[in-house]
Formats: C-alpha cells, structure tokens, sequence
C-alpha cells in the first residue's frame, strides 16, 4: 500500500497521478488536517507533526509520498532516518523550470516556509543560477483552497508579483488544485508547472526497485485525516478522481 501525507487536501493532486501510473496499488491517504495549515509553522513544530504521522503510515505502508512542500524542504532526510519504508518527497521543480524558460525569468509561489528555506535556495542555487527566480509568498492561498473560499480577485492579487517571468512554479502541492484557474489568469504565453507527475514517476521507480509493486485487481483508497471528517471528504469528492 502507498501512503500519501498532506497537511489536508493538497496531496490529492498527487494522489491523481500516482493512481494513473500506479492503477494496481492501493492507497491509504492521510490529510493531517488537526494542524492545517503548515505554512505559517516553525520549522521544527512541522518536523514533529510530520514526523508522528510518517511513523504511523510506516506502520501500514510499504513506500510513503509526502505531498507536501513545506514538510518535504524542512527536512526530508530526517524522516528518511526515522523508519524503515522508502519516502519520496515533492520539492519544487526548479530544475525543469529552468530548463523550460526562455527568458530566464521563473516564479516560484509557495508558503512561507516553503520560500524562505535553505533547501529552496539550494535548489535555485544548483539549478537555476543563471536565472532570475522570484519567491513569492502567497499567505492564505493553501488555506483558501482547503476551505473552497478562493475568488478570482484574492488569487489576482496573489499572482501580480508574478510579472514578465514566463514559467510559475507550484511550490504547494495545494495550489496544483487550483492549476487550471492559475494558468487561465497568468495566460497562455506563461507555462504554469508542478512536481505532481514527477512525484508519481518517482513513486513507481521506488516501488520497483523494492520490489513491492501490486497486482490487485481491485485497489482500495482509504481516506483518512486527524480534524473535521465530513468537510476533508467534502473536499475528496471535490478533487480526487475516484
């Protein structure tokens, strides 16, 4: 079984594509919504609610997806250390944004934690050197998905830092569900990406060196999550393709 942690509901773009490439494996997705949102935490407080909830998926799972960015750049070597099942984490895509603009001009949209980490700015300063990068903070924006509050207003207002870069980086695994309406304001000459799909290739290359993969006909997808049940199944039927 794969396990797939959140801070809630962001993780489900994941889920998506790990169940097109993996449609055999069972998926047991935990959205720790108790302590939504991450974004705005100390570094060490996500540390230790990720760190709960990675121990208890290892205890049910056989590879485990952290669909988080905030958790993934605190410190994803440390969860590696902590159990005994592979963990893949998403990261922003610096390296294929570089690869892609044409004007060396990219802009990364993340929380707080995600922007103003080390592990960011060593991933610009490997990747993307050359480039010019604008971080942008987006306070709010996972929040605003979570809870289906988004207008078009308060997401113009978050992508107007955005200016002449011609390809925005998803650095929350929350605003790839708002994708589609993010590449629609940003407009067709600005290429909008995500770590979704590489995070699913990663996941069945993981599984196959294991030798874990699954045959089962029929997988089973269990949702689960640590706050308010009713409104985080709302929000999977809104956003999981089941």
């Amino acid at each position: 079984m794969i396990g797939i942690y959140d801070s809630g509901i962001g993780g489900l773009g994941i889920f998506n594509a790990i169940k097109q490439v993996l449609p055999y494996e069972s998926i047991l997705y935990y959205g720790d919504t108790a302590y939504f949102p991450f974004g705005s935490r100390q570094s060490n407080e996500v540390r230790r609610i990720t760190l709960t909830a990675v121990q208890k998926l290892a205890t049910q799972c056989n590879i485990i997806v952290i669909a988080c960015n905030t958790a993934s750049v605190n410190d994803l070597d440390y969860y590696r250390e902590q159990v005994n099942v592979p963990i893949v984490g998403v990261v922003p895509v610096v390296k294929t944004a570089a690869a892609l603009t044409k004007n060396g001009k990219i802009a990364l949209l993340g929380t707080q934690v995600t922007t103003e980490s080390a592990y960011t700015d060593k991933l610009i300063h490997d990747f993307a050197k050359d480039k010019t990068v604008h971080k942008i903070s987006c306070p709010g924006l996972a929040s605003a998905v979570e809870y289906n509050t988004m207008t078009e207003a308060h997401l113009r207002g978050y992508l107007e830092p955005v200016q002449d870069a011609d390809i925005v980086v998803l650095g929350c695994t929350h605003y790839t569900l708002i994708k589609g309406e993010i590449q629609r304001l940003v407009g067709p000459d600005v290429k909008v990406i995500d770590s979704n799909e590489a995070v699913a290739r990663q996941t069945l290359r993981m599984l196959q060196q294991s030798g874990n993969m699954s045959s089962h006909a029929q997988p089973m997808y269990t949702f689960e999550c640590s706050g308010n049940r009713s409104a985080f199944l709302e929000q999977i039927k809104r956003y999981a393709h089941l």
